[in-house]
């Protein structure tokens, strides 16, 4: 192994590093995307189901008006305990979405924090990289003075 090859040893050191860390970058990139993702569909469905849940509680209170008005009735109790089922299953939906979306928010939030992690030992990569390619030329330069004959 001579000190020309140096060079090219550390150019494809470097190279592999950059590799391996754009991979890295990129796959926490998609992850970053799926979790993005899941959560607009999370929050989606957490809109149908808050809407769903208003849309029951209206049905439930306009029950609650027939029944003031035609209390004699005898089917309008049925109708209110149907509603208020609806209403308990529409609520334990919106909890059961709401502890999704927060999961998925804490997955999005340790993501990003990879991603910076990565980028910065990117960074710190390319610094070395910088500091190593002076390193070379200032080596070659006092190499051609060796071979040319002159003293540093």
């Amino acid at each position: 192994m001579g000190l020309d090859d140096l060079p090219h040893q550390f150019a494809a050191f470097v190279n592999s590093a950059r590799t391996i860390f754009d991979r890295e970058i990129e796959k926490s990139k998609k992850v970053v995307a799926a979790l993005s993702a899941e959560k607009a569909s999370a929050q989606s469905a957490l809109a149908e189901l808050q809407a769903q849940r208003k849309s029951a509680e209206k049905q439930l209170n306009a029950v609650h008006a027939d029944l003031a008005r035609s209390s004699e009735l005898a089917g309008v109790g049925h109708d209110m305990e149907k509603a208020r089922t609806e209403l308990e299953k529409v609520k334990a939906e919106t909890a059961k979405a709401d502890k999704t979306l927060e999961a998925r928010l804490k997955q999005i939030t340790e993501a990003d924090a990879r991603l910076v992690v990565l980028g910065n030992e990117a960074q710190r990569l390319v610094a070395i990289r910088v500091e190593g390619e002076a390193v070379m030329a200032n080596l070659r330069m006092k190499l051609q003075q060796v071979q040319i004959g002159v003293q540093p």
